[in-house]
């Protein structure tokens, strides 16, 4: 929560993504920080035990929101690389 909010005040757009597990602990970080409304992202926790077909699956699970956060609503909008 902290790298985001560190980010925030660079003026740079994050999306933080914690475990679902730590949200007191995140809205307190993000507060002290000075961000009170911080936006950010839970995935389930636990994350550590689970193989790459796990991560990956949680990581799309996450993926909307993570585009939520950030303000892309449309994809198709983003220039091609």
């Amino acid at each position: 929560m902290a790298d985001g909010t560190i980010f925030e005040e660079r003026g740079l757009q994050a999306a933080a993504v914690i475990t679902d597990s730590f949200h007191l602990t995140g809205r307190s970080m993000a507060r002290r920080r000075g961000f009170p409304d911080y936006k950010y992202v839970a995935v389930t926790n636990p994350i550590g035990s689970l193989d790459e077909t796990g991560i990956r699956q949680r990581a799309l699970e996450a993926l909307p929101q993570v585009l939520e956060v950030l303000g892309i609503t449309d994809l198709r909008d983003e220039p091609e690389s």
